[in-house]
Formats: C-alpha cells, sequence, structure tokens
C-alpha cells in the first residue's frame, strides 16, 4: 500500500496534469478525463508506481503484480478528497476575498 508520501506524489502528478498541462486538453479523451480528480488520480497513482519502482526496483513475484491496481485505486480516492476538500476551501474563501 502507498504511504502518504506516495498519495502525496501521486497528488502532486494529478494536480499537474489536470491544471498545468494544457497540451492535452486539445484530445478529447484527456480533456475529459483531466476533468474528472478520480481519475486523473487513478492514472497518477499507477505512474507513481512506476517512478517510486524505477528507484526502489520492480517486484519480483506474481502477488506484486496487483500493486499497480492498488495504488490507482488508493490514488483516485485520496486525489478526489483532496481535490473536494481544496474546492470548499476556496468556496469559503472566495467571499473573504471580494
Amino acid at each position: 500500500m502507498p504511504s502518504l508520501v506516495d498519495l502525496l506524489l501521486a497528488y502532486g502528478l494529478a494536480f499537474g496534469l489536470m491544471n498545468k498541462v494544457e497540451a492535452l486538453r486539445k484530445v478529447a479523451f484527456f480533456d475529459r478525463m483531466l476533468s474528472c480528480s478520480y481519475c486523473t488520480g487513478f492514472h497518477a497513482g499507477w505512474l507513481a508506481w512506476v517512478l517510486t519502482r524505477t528507484v526502489h526496483g520492480l517486484p519480483h513475484t506474481a502477488q506484486d503484480a496487483l500493486t499497480p491496481i492498488l495504488w490507482a485505486f488508493s490514488s483516485s480516492a485520496f486525489c478526489f478528497l483532496v481535490d473536494a476538500a481544496s474546492q470548499a476551501v476556496e468556496r469559503v474563501a472566495a467571499p473573504l476575498e471580494k
């Protein structure tokens, strides 16, 4: 299972993809995916797994083959919750800025 640091890595990837990579939005599939924090979080999760496995080494057993899927779903839930919480904070803070 991913640690909090791993989930933050995945969220950072998801946030960056959703808000900073405009070139991907020109393709309809990516535009739809990047509009959904759960969907983008899923893909950021397995990408984070690939990045960390590049550093720590790839798994060697068949049982470890499910690990990227667990990371992807953990990341999707985490990214969705953080995104929903940040949107709630933005809604509360918006009237204060005016």
